[in-house]
């Protein structure tokens, strides 16, 4: 993601000042291939150059990288709405592969860890679903609700993982709330761990 904006920024502000490619390129002690495969996405420049690049434009380097974008609520909120669009399609492996780039931009997003952990459960990648999951609950910066909602969801990735044992002892320790004891407990012995697993991350 930060590639992308980091693309288009070195772009149009290249054009706002008048430089070509290769203007730009001599300036930076580059190549106007470099420039070009800067402004396609294809790779970023040098972190040494960044500071370079923000006087030359007379940005600051957050400006250059779009960091105020990249802070931007809508933009976290569209990552939310694809992956589950995917998940919605069962398009799991796509899914995953959105919500990991976004932890890479938004690495204490204790949501999208907790949707990759679904994703990768309904991948059948139950350990590292479990490491994601055990990982936001640990976290003392989550919400209640997402505490919540992802205590929930362990309960039936332990199932699916064959450590029914543990999943009981995990729901036995939920509240009488949505994601309830009886709810998840009764969803367990029924069998229907995945298809539990869905509602909660689908909303189905």
């Amino acid at each position: 993601m930060i590639t992308t904006i980091l693309a288009q920024n070195i772009r149009q502000l290249r054009l706002k000042n008048n430089l070509t490619q290769e203007e730009l390129a001599l300036r930076l002690n580059v190549t106007a291939q470099a420039v070009s495969r800067w402004e396609r996405g294809e790779c970023c420049p040098d972190i040494a150059l960044l500071p370079g690049l923000a006087n030359l434009f007379d940005v600051t380097a957050d400006e250059l990288l779009g960091m105020n974008e990249l802070h931007s609520s809508k933009k976290l909120v569209g990552v939310y709405q694809k992956a589950q669009e995917l998940a919605r399609q069962e398009s799991y492996t796509e899914a995953a592969q959105v919500l990991e780039q976004a932890l890479k931009t938004w690495p204490n997003e204790h949501g999208l860890m907790s949707e990759l952990a679904q994703t990768l459960a309904l991948m059948g990648e139950f350990d590292r679903a479990i490491a994601l999951c055990e990982c936001v609950l640990q976290s003392n910066a989550c919400s209640v609700k997402l505490h919540g909602s992802t205590r929930a969801a362990l309960c039936f990735i332990y199932h699916m993982a064959g450590q029914p044992d543990k999943a009981c002892a995990l729901a036995q320790t939920l509240p009488h709330a949505r994601e309830s004891r009886e709810e998840v407990l009764a969803a367990l012995n029924a069998g229907d761990a995945a298809k539990r697993l869905k509602t909660i991350y689908l909303g189905a």
